[in-house]
C-alpha cells in the first residue's frame, strides 16, 4: 500500500474513532447518498438520450397528442422540451412508428418518406412495408398540396388493393382528397388548378386514375367534377365577351363626357352609347388582282402622274390557215366495202374550203395573295345619342325684383339650344366615335327640356328660407336698434330730470341759507342774545368756515359740489 493512502487510512481511523455513533450515521447516509448520485448520473451519460422519434419539431398539440398514446401503448419514452420525444433504441422508435400510422397518429408533414423508408427494419412483414409507402406517398403529397398559395390543410388517402393475375378482377386504386383552402379563397373557380392537382396524384400513386380521384373542398363538395367543363369555358367565355363590350361602351361614353362637358355642364347632358361587337374568329384567304405599275407617282406633283395598267403583253401568236380542195372522206382499206354512209357518197366529189384563224395574247398582271385573321373580337356598329338641355333664367321686373308664380314660385324662362350648337356637338360625337357610314354607325344629338320641377321646387325652398332668415334678421336688429335708442333717450331724460331735482334743492338750501343768515344778522343787529344749541353752533360754524372757503377759493368748492352730485 503506498505511503500516502497509509497516512490517510490512519488518520480516517482516527477521526472515525473520535467522533460520536450519531455523527457516524450521518456521515454514512451522505457518503451512501453521493454514491447512488454518481451512479445514477454516469448511468445516464453511458445510456445516452435515445433515440428522436420524429426528425422535425412537433406542434404543441401534436405533442400531447402522440405523449398521451404512447403512455397508453405501455412505451418509454423520455421528452426534450415539448416539442422532441425520444425513445430507447431504433427498434422501438420503429415499432412505435407503425403502431402511430396504423391507429392514425402520425403528425403531418412531421414525418417524411426517408423517415418511414428508413424505419424499415429487415423483420418487417410486406403489410408493414405497405403502411409505410402509404403513409410516406400520402405525407409527401400533403405536403406538396399545401405549398400552394390557395390551400391552407390538405389530407390525402388512399387504397393498396391486393394485384391480380387478372387485370379484369383487379379492384381499383382509389384516392380521396379534402382540401381546406386558405381565407377568402373559393376553389370552385380554380378548376384549372385542380386539373393539376389531379395529375399529379394519378402520376404520384401507382395505378391511380382520374375516374377514381375525389377531390373535395371542407365543405363536402367535389372540386373535380369536369363533366360540365365546356359549358363552364363557354359561359366564362360569355362573361368575358360582356365584359369587354362593357368595357369599350364605358370606354366611348367617358370619353364623349370628358370633352362634351368642358362645352355645356353635366346636368344638362344625357349620353348613351352602344356598341355591338363579334367576338367570331374569322380567317380568310384573299386573292387580289392589282394592275401593272409601268411609272410610279411622283410624291412632289399635286396631282397623280403615274401610269397603270390592268395587264400587259407578255407574248402574241397569229396563226391563219386556209385549203381549197376536193372533199375527202375516209372509206376504210383497200379490198374492203366502204363504211361511208349512202347519204354522203355524193358529198365525195365537191370542192371544200377551209379557213383557220389563231391570235393568242399573253397578258401578266399584278397578284397578291393574302390570308387574314381577324381579332377574336369585332366592332360591328356604334350608335351614340345625346340630349342637350336649354338654359333656364329667372325672370325679373323692371326694379329687379324677382317676379313669382301665384303659388309663390320664382318664374322661370327656358331657352332651348341653338341649332348650330347641337350641329357642332353632332359633328364632335361624330369624329370622338370614329364614325364609319359603311359600319352602320349612328349618332344622334337632340334638345329637350328636362323636368327640373323638383330641382326648382328645392332651390325655391331654399330661397324662401333665406328670405325668410334675412327678414327675421331684420327685424331683430330693428328691436335692438330700437332698444339701444329708446335705452339712450330715457337716460338723457333721467339725466335732465335729476339735474332739474339738484337744482330745484340747491336752490332751496340757498335759499334757507339765506333766510338764516338774515336771521342772523337782525339778532346781530338788535342785539339780542340769542340762546342756541350746540348743533346749531356747529353748524353755522361749518356754514361761516364754508362760505369762508367759498369766496377764497370758489374752483375748488366747485369741483367738490360737482364730485357730490355725481356720487348721488
Amino acid at each position: 500500500m503506498p505511503e500516502f493512502l497509509t497516512r490517510f487510512m490512519d488518520n480516517f481511523t482516527a477521526v472515525w474513532q473520535k467522533i460520536s455513533t450519531k455523527q457516524k450515521l450521518i456521515a454514512g447516509s451522505v457518503l451512501a447518498l453521493a454514491v447512488i448520485g454518481i451512479i445514477v448520473v454516469m448511468s445516464f451519460s453511458t445510456s445516452g438520450d435515445g433515440v428522436p422519434l420524429f426528425t422535425n419539431q412537433l406542434a404543441e398539440a401534436d405533442f400531447d397528442r402522440i405523449t398521451t398514446k404512447l403512455v397508453e401503448l405501455n412505451v418509454g419514452f423520455t421528452t426534450k422540451g415539448k416539442s422532441e420525444i425520444r425513445v430507447p433504441s431504433t427498434a422501438i422508435k420503429n415499432r412505435v412508428i407503425m403502431q402511430l400510422a396504423e391507429t392514425g397518429f402520425m403528425p403531418r408533414s412531421k414525418y417524411g418518406f426517408l423517415d418511414i423508408i428508413q424505419s424499415k427494419n429487415i423483420t418487417s412483414s410486406k403489410f408493414e412495408n405497405d403502411v409505410k409507402i402509404r403513409a410516406a406517398v400520402e405525407s409527401k403529397l400533403e405536403e406538396m398540396l399545401r405549398a400552394s398559395d390557395i390551400i391552407e390543410e390538405a389530407d390525402v388517402s388512399f387504397t393498396m388493393p391486393e394485384k391480380s393475375v387478372f387485370t379484369r378482377n383487379e379492384d381499383p386504386v382509389k384516392v380521396a382528397v379534402l382540401l381546406t383552402p386558405k381565407y377568402g379563397v373559393e376553389l370552385k373557380e380554380y378548376r384549372s388548378v385542380i386539373k393539376g392537382y389531379q395529375e399529379l396524384i394519378v402520376n404520384s400513386i401507382d395505378r391511380a386514375t382520374a375516374e377514381n380521384i375525389v377531390i373535395t373542398n371542407n365543405r363536402g363538395e367535389k372540386l373535380n367534377d369536369f363533366t360540365n367543363e365546356s359549358d363552364d369555358i363557354r359561359l366564362k367565355t360569355t362573361k368575358e365577351n360582356l365584359k369587354i363590350r362593357e368595357d369599350e361602351i364605358s370606354k366611348y361614353k367617358s370619353k364623349l363626357y370628358g370633352a362634351i362637358s368642358r362645352m355645356i355642364p353635366d346636368d344638362r347632358l344625357s349620353i348613351v352609347v352602344d356598341v355591338k361587337m363579334n367576338f367570331d374568329q374569322e380567317k380568310e384567304t384573299r386573292k387580289d388582282i392589282l394592275p401593272v405599275v409601268l411609272k410610279n407617282d411622283d410624291p412632289t406633283t399635286p396631282y397623280d402622274d403615274g401610269e397603270r395598267k390592268y395587264s400587259i403583253t407578255v407574248s402574241s401568236k397569229q396563226t391563219k390557215e386556209e385549203f381549197v380542195g376536193p372533199n375527202w372522206i375516209p372509206e376504210g382499206p383497200p379490198g374492203f366495202d366502204t363504211n361511208v354512209p349512202p347519204g354522203y357518197q355524193g358529198a365525195l366529189e365537191q370542192i371544200t374550203k377551209y379557213v383557220k384563224s389563231e391570235d393568242i395574247d399573253n397578258q401578266i398582271y399584278g397578284e397578291s395573295n393574302r390570308e387574314i385573321i381577324r381579332d377574336p373580337w369585332d366592332i360591328t356598329q356604334i350608335t351614340a345619342s345625346v340630349q342637350v338641355d336649354g338654359n333656364w333664367e329667372i325672370e325679373y321686373d323692371a326694379k329687379g325684383k324677382v317676379l313669382l308664380n301665384p303659388d309663390g314660385t320664382r318664374k322661370r324662362k327656358f331657352t332651348p339650344v341653338d341649332e348650330t350648337v347641337l350641329k357642332n356637338i353632332r359633328g364632335f360625337v361624330e369624329n370622338g366615335i370614329g364614325f364609319q357610314i359603311a359600319r352602320g354607325d349612328k349618332v344622334s344629338v337632340y334638345g329637350f327640356m328636362k323636368d327640373r320641377a323638383s330641382q326648382f321646387k328645392e332651390e325655391d325652398d331654399k330661397w324662401k328660407r333665406q328670405q325668410q332668415t334675412f327678414w327675421i334678421l331684420l327685424s331683430i336688429l330693428g328691436g335692438l336698434l330700437f332698444l339701444i335708442i329708446g335705452s339712450i333717450v330715457y337716460r338723457v331724460i333721467m339725466k335732465e330730470v335729476e339735474r332739474r331735482r339738484r337744482l330745484r334743492e340747491e336752490e332751496m338750501a340757498r335759499q334757507h341759507q339765506l333766510a338764516r343768515e338774515m336771521a342772523l344778522k337782525n339778532a346781530e343787529e338788535e342785539g339780542s342774545q340769542i340762546e342756541m344749541s350746540l348743533e346749531d353752533k356747529a353748524r353755522l360754524e361749518m356754514q361761516e368756515n364754508a362760505v369762508n372757503l367759498a369766496r377764497e377759493h370758489p374752483e375748488d368748492v366747485a369741483q367738490l359740489i360737482r364730485t357730490w352730485l355725481s356720487d348721488e
